[in-house]
């Protein structure tokens, strides 16, 4: 994804006040060595990261961390301290006589000043001077303090029924199990908590997660003592759906490699890895006995591992394309059996038999125990009753969600008839039919004004938590589906104050260079007889909003010419707006000023009014960020708008679908992709700022409008609002311009006109 810089104001979006303008480099000292951390760290970040990661090592060379990027991949030394002339990474990006260079393959050389830097902090030594705050994490002594409350991604009872213990950001919170009070707070290194679970006998608790596009995290907690006992960090992005095996000793967890292992919970070691699925595995879930591990995916499989020898045994659903409809989000086995109840993207609770007794026929689905009604949404949390006689069942729809509780109370015995027909890859006869939906039954359906993501049983079954998008955890009467009680997942303060850890994002910064531009200059011959000035007043209501001026030369044969860039273009009054060389026109604070034009003597003059700058911008999806999503490319059919998406994820084309785009971004994965808790560590602004490893590079940066614009849409909750009016038309200026000579450029200035009879200047978007 590639983007023509644009000068934009600083804007930050939380607060009704400017902040800092994007960090720029305030000038090399030439008598002073060059900083990796704050010269050379950008270049690479926004240049090289994407494709040198460890998830993704072209060349086998990782530039994301220190010591891989002196020692380089396939080539060598990469860096080699004190010898640039020996570097392999300088020869690579030095461009030819043609402007050229091996690296980066996909995009421009980098500037001269740029590969000069590089070639002199290696000369210097090529010394890390990362800053030690630049690593610090919160921790127990200084737990994350929290505005909003975050998505709640994983919530379950204890075995007692005492407690609950609750995913936060960094942060596992134990609750009274009445929602009367926070017991113990355990802060860790993941960012991202995916999935926690309580050790059988309820002393410790596993937790699966890491930092999104990073890497993966395993904690295991002694709750008591409020102390990790074991953290290790495995693959290059978060992990799943932690299990502890019946005794106690394992856990099992899906990783973004596509694989499932588990580990000894007492020293780490690994005891099972199992690579046969083909896309993440979100759930896993042991058997009753311990022997077997079930594992679910966004392949839209659910499989089965045999842990003694690692050896995948057998798909437990059906391989038939169509036959699940989605990823397989969510797990539970039944208390006494070794069946699974699965929750999918296709929104419909089935109890699957983890061992088939039938002979195996490609593509059947002989597995299946029970079919339940279908809900609206995505499936994120399912669980059994204590009993196991009764199922709930929680999903996610547009912004909102619903739990439903289900009668299980069945005989999984398969009749002879029965197996006759689920023998055939069809599987289909009423009989089946009647098999698969006997004696279900739903009990309630609660309804919630947002997605739920986790819900739990409590161990006497009187009681489902539930929690979801709002961070808000329900208590429902599992008789009724009654909320009996609702309170917030984690405390809450006025003011927030970053944390040393949050610098992952705020010290990004943009890597600009400008590319040396030939000057622009008239056709020789007639002379300039007048200029025009479009538009001829500007009025500026909102810090998203600015003004394209256009001006053209009358000249003296009567022809015309753009003299946009060439003109002369300054503000009458400082620090009212900022003109750039494009002459676009934007807010820096309120007041009244003239834009002055001058070219070869003539000079204009344009009145400009900016106010609203005080007020907190609410971007709206549909009006103001489909128009950035698009304009930075993440939409494109060269990335994520592609047919089948990228790196797992997919928006609709240029953005024609808000719908399935906003639940791409706020709802899929429990929301991976937008932290309602903290913006600046969304996911989609982690990587669209470079701040984590993006092939797609740099796009915008902290302080930019895009950039603000994104986080206050996400810290407003992500939502999208239909009922947008939408354009009804655009102006473009001028009308059918003439560009007398090759090489010559026009400017162009396009109005958009809503249906509600808004009108803004949309030039830049």
């Amino acid at each position: 994804m590639k983007m023509t810089r644009l000068l934009v104001p600083a804007l930050f979006l939380a607060a009704a006040v400017h902040a800092a303008p994007p960090k720029k480099d305030e000038g090399i000292d030439p008598n002073k060595p060059v900083s990796f951390y704050k010269h050379i760290r950008p270049i690479f970040q926004a240049q090289c990261n994407g494709c040198h990661q460890p998830a993704k090592k072209k060349g086998d060379y990782i530039m994301t961390e220190f010591v891989a990027l002196l020692k380089g991949g396939e080539e060598g030394h990469a860096v080699v301290p004190g010898k640039a002339a020996e570097s392999n990474l300088l020869k690579l990006i030095k461009p030819d006589e043609k402007g050229k260079a091996e690296m980066p393959q996909k995009a421009d050389a980098l500037h001269a000043s740029q590969i000069a830097l590089i070639e002199r902090w290696i000369n210097e030594g090529a010394k890390d001077d990362t800053p030690a705050t630049a690593k610090a994490q919160y921790d127990m002594a200084h737990p994350p303090v929290y505005v909003t409350a975050p998505a709640v991604t994983s919530l379950e009872y204890s075995p007692d029924g005492t407690q609950i213990a609750v995913a936060g950001y960094h942060e596992v919170l134990i609750h009274k199990a009445d929602g009367s009070g926070i017991v113990a707070r355990l802060v860790g290194l993941a960012e991202r908590i995916q999935k926690l679970a309580w050790s059988p006998d309820g002393k410790k608790i596993a937790v699966t997660g890491g930092s999104p596009a990073r890497m993966g995290e395993i904690q295991i907690w002694d709750v008591a003592a409020k102390k990790l006992e074991l953290s290790k960090s495995l693959t290059f992005d978060t992990l799943y759906g932690a299990s502890w095996s019946p005794d106690g000793k394992y856990l099992a967890f899906g990783c973004g490699d596509n694989a499932v292992r588990a580990i000894d919970a007492t020293t780490g070691k690994e005891t099972l890895f199992m690579g046969g699925h083909s896309d993440w595995v979100l759930d896993t879930v042991w058997g009753v006995d311990g022997k077997h591990v079930v594992s679910c995916g966004r392949d839209m499989s659910v499989k089965l591992t045999e842990v003694a020898t690692m050896r995948f045994v057998d798909n437990v659903t059906s391989i038939t394309p169509g036959a699940l409809k989605g990823g397989v989000q969510a797990l539970a086995r039944h208390p006494l059996r070794d069946e699974v109840l699965i929750g999918s993207t296709d929104g419909i609770p089935q109890i699957y038999r983890m061992h088939r007794i039938t002979v195996r026929k490609i593509g059947d689905n002989a597995n299946l125990i029970r079919k339940f009604p279908a809900m609206q949404g995505r499936i994120f949390g399912v669980d059994f009753a204590p009993d196991g006689k009764r199922i709930a069942a929680g999903t996610s729809f547009e912004g909102t969600g619903a739990v439903n509780i289900y009668s299980s109370d069945y005989d999984s015995t398969m009749p002879d008839a029965v197996k006759k027909i689920v023998e055939t890859v069809s599987g289909k006869g009423k009989e089946l039919d009647d098999y698969i939906t006997k004696d279900v039954k739903q009990l309630s359906t609660t309804a919630i004004p947002c997605g739920i993501f986790s819900l739990s049983f409590s161990p006497d079954g009187k009681t489902v938590a539930a929690a979801g998008q709002d961070g808000q955890i329900r208590l429902i009467d599992a008789a009724t589906g009654k909320i009996a009680k609702e309170f917030v997942s984690v405390p809450l303060v006025k003011e927030k104050i970053l944390a040393a850890s949050d610098v992952i994002a705020d010290d990004t910064v943009r890597v600009d260079v400008k590319k040396d531009d030939k000057v622009e200059t008239l056709p020789p011959g007639p002379t300039v007889a007048s200029i025009e000035v479009e538009p001829a007043a500007i009025k500026i209501g909102k810090p998203s909003e600015y003004a394209q001026i256009l001006i053209t030369a009358k000249m003296s044969d009567g022809t015309r010419a753009d003299i946009t860039r060439m003109a002369k273009i300054t503000a009458a009054a400082a620090n009212i707006v900022k003109i750039d060389e494009r002459g676009m026109v934007r807010p820096d604070k309120d007041g009244a000023t003239a834009v002055n034009i001058s070219f070869m003597g003539r000079t204009a003059s344009v009145p400009a009014n900016v106010s609203g700058l005080n007020v907190a911008l609410k971007p709206d999806y549909v009006r103001d960020i489909m128009p950035i999503t698009s304009k930075l490319g993440c939409n494109a059919g060269t990335c994520h708008g592609a047919k089948d998406g990228k790196a797992g994820f997919k928006l609709s084309l240029r953005g024609y679908d808000p719908i399935y785009d906003v639940l791409a971004y706020a709802d899929e994965l429990a929301s991976r992709r937008a932290n309602v808790a903290s913006p600046e560590h969304s996911l989609m602004l982690l990587k669209a700022s470079g701040a984590v490893p993006h092939e797609g590079g740099q796009l915008t940066v902290p302080g930019e409008l895009y950039y603000e614009s994104l986080k206050a849409w996400i810290s407003q909750g992500a939502k999208v609002d239909l009922k947008t009016p939408r354009v009804a038309s655009i102006e473009l200026s001028p009308k059918n311009p003439v560009i007398e000579r090759i090489g010559g450029r026009q400017q162009l200035r396009v109005i958009a006109r809503y249906a509600d009879g808004y009108v803004r200047d949309v030039t830049a978007e």
